[in-house]
């Protein structure tokens, strides 16, 4: 049922928010910022997977970044969307339609690779982990942009899965260590995003909670944000 609601997610929802995903929402040129930092001390201008890429925005700004990037969505839709948007921008970059969990590109040596926002939405999310960690060259390093676990009880999430009938997980920092240890992965260390701009003594203050408890417990509609390595 829910690989299923994953492949028709796309038909279902509003075709105008997808084409403009990500200028509709701010947060994520953020988030994204993080993924550039990260893959720049590491992988610059490598060879980077893009696991569940949704329409293709952030494929598209690796490219744009200099690094030859390859999306990967479990929808057609998805995959069309993001080949429209890659052409109409001019922007070197390749799409397929692929299951996370068991994806096979004949492809082995990708210096990175990125899930971002899409984990979450995968009930065998060990098996995606290794599927990744197979397509990387060794020393290739993997980062991770998901959900806390307070998404387990997040009212958006639970409305989507009504809605949608799709996965919405949330993740704890020692599972997804767990995790990605199981896949083959090593040196896993954890980045904490410390949140939108603020404005005066109450945003201050409030900027200097929310980082405090991301770093020793986590925050509402924080990430985690986790960078490990192929052995």
């Amino acid at each position: 049922m829910s690989k299923h609601a994953e492949r028709e997610y796309a038909n279902k929802v509003d075709q105008t928010h997808l084409f403009m995903k990500p200028f509709n929402d701010p947060r994520v040129f953020r988030e994204f910022s993080v993924v550039l930092e990260v893959f720049g001390e590491r992988v610059s201008g490598g060879h980077i997977l893009d696991i569940g890429c949704g329409p293709g925005w952030t494929t598209s700004f690796l490219a744009r970044a200099g690094y030859k990037a390859v999306g990967v969505d479990i929808s057609e839709r998805m995959v069309e969307i993001a080949r429209q948007r890659g052409a109409r921008e001019n922007l070197a970059v390749e799409f397929a339609v692929g299951d996370m969990e068991d994806l096979d590109l004949g492809c082995y040596d990708f210096d990175g690779a990125l899930f971002f926002d899409c984990l979450h939405h995968c009930p065998a999310y060990q098996s995606a982990l290794r599927r990744a960690h197979a397509h990387l060259r060794t020393g290739g390093y993997i980062l991770l942009m998901e959900t806390t676990w307070l998404h387990r009880y997040s009212p958006h999430a639970r409305a989507v899965t009504r809605e949608y009938g799709v996965t919405e997980l949330g993740f704890t920092k020692r599972q997804l260590r767990r995790a990605l240890a199981e896949a083959g992965f090593c040196d896993i260390s954890f980045y904490h995003d410390v949140g939108p701009g603020y404005r005066g003594i109450a945003g201050f203050l409030k900027g200097c909670l929310r980082l405090g408890c991301d770093f020793f417990f986590c925050y509402p509609q924080a990430k985690n944000i986790v960078v490990a390595r192929k052995v």
